[in-house]
């Protein structure tokens, strides 16, 4: 007799937890979407950390890395010529000078070129590049580093055929001074 009893017990517990599980299936599945929800914010939680940090940022003030501050140096090198923008020769050369020096794949020299002339292509005066950009390379480089990021300069300088103009040597100059390259 308790053998049955016991039974009716297990089987009346079961039948009660089916009815209160079934009753609240809706909630069970709205705990498991916050919990996948919670999941997906976490995952992209850093791609919205970097998008706040940079959120009413423009122009200089995104580029952070060294690659992208030489880059923006030879954009803004190529602007400094007489028609003022960057010429197929030019960018050409840019692209050959990331990949080799700075070894990066053809898509990225590409990529980087791309995303640095549209970050850039509001800024007026190209010198005014040089301080913010020397700022970051100051502590990423070293002065031979410096030294061949010049070159790479007046390679650009005199990729037109016609050799730099007095406001390419100027920018030159101007990009030397805080490494002591004069």
């Amino acid at each position: 007799m308790h053998i049955l009893a016991i039974l009716l017990g297990i089987i009346g517990t079961g039948l009660f937890w089916a009815m209160r599980l079934s009753a609240n299936r809706k909630n069970i599945g709205d705990a498991a979407n916050t919990i996948h929800g919670a999941a997906v914010h976490a995952k992209n939680l850093p791609r919205q950390r970097r998008f706040k940090k940079a959120h009413n940022r423009k122009g200089f003030d995104l580029v952070e890395f060294p690659t992208e501050a030489a880059t923006v140096l030879m954009i803004m090198m190529a602007r400094s010529g007489d028609t003022r923008r960057m010429e197929p020769k030019e960018r050409e050369l840019m692209e050959t000078l990331l990949r080799t020096n700075m070894q990066l794949s053809e898509d990225d020299a590409d990529g980087m070129i791309r995303q640095m002339d549209s970050l850039t292509h509001d800024i007026v005066l190209p010198e005014s590049a040089i301080q913010p950009m020397t700022r970051i390379l100051l502590d990423a480089v070293s002065k031979d580093d410096a030294s061949d990021l010049a070159d790479m300069l007046a390679q650009i300088a005199g990729a037109d055929g016609d050799g730099p103009n007095v406001e390419q040597v100027e920018f030159l100059r101007r990009f030397k001074e805080p490494f002591d390259l004069n």
